[in-house]
C-alpha cells in the first residue's frame, strides 16, 4: 500500500504517475494507493509487516530544521502501523536523530547505515557509477 498527499514539490507526484508505474511493473494486482498523511496514516494499528521510508520524512516542514518533532510524529506513526515483529526501513537525512528516538520508543535492532551517493539528488548532475 502506498501513501503521499500528492504535492507539488515534485516532478510528476501524481496519483496518476504513479498508477501507471505500477502498472508498467506490472505489481498493480498487488498494490494499492491512498492518498494520506504519514503524520496521521489512514490505517488502523497493526496493519503492516514492513513500512518502508524513502526520502519523505525529511520533507515534514519546520522553521526550524533542527526541530524534529513532526518528523518523530511521522516515525511513530510508522511504529503504530506496524504488526508486532514488523519491520521499518527509513532512507532519509538526520538518521541518527531518528536511530536515537526509535531506541527510546523501545525498539529493537535499531541499525543505522549511510544512505549512500546513490541516492543524493542534485540537479544538473548525473553520476554513471
Amino acid at each position: 500500500m502506498g501513501l503521499d498527499l500528492w504535492t507539488d514539490d515534485q516532478s510528476g507526484n501524481r496519483p496518476e504517475t504513479t498508477l501507471r508505474n505500477l502498472a508498467a511493473e506490472g505489481v498493480s494486482d498487488r498494490c494499492g494507493l491512498k492518498t494520506g498523511d504519514m503524520l496521521a496514516m489512514p490505517f488502523p494499528d497493526d496493519s503492516f509487516d514492513l513500512v518502508v521510508s524513502s526520502l519523505a520524512i525529511h520533507n515534514i516542514g519546520d522553521r526550524n530544521v533542527r526541530n524534529h518533532t513532526r518528523r518523530l510524529q511521522a516515525l511513530d506513526e510508522a511504529v503504530r502501523v506496524l504488526k508486532p515483529g514488523g519491520r521499518l526501513l527509513v532512507a532519509d537525512f538526520w538518521s541518527g536523530v531518528y536511530a536515537k528516538h526509535l531506541r527510546q520508543r523501545g525498539l529493537l535492532e535499531v541499525q543505522q547505515s549511510s544512505i549512500a551517493w546513490r541516492f543524493w539528488y542534485l540537479p544538473g548532475l548525473v553520476l554513471d557509477p
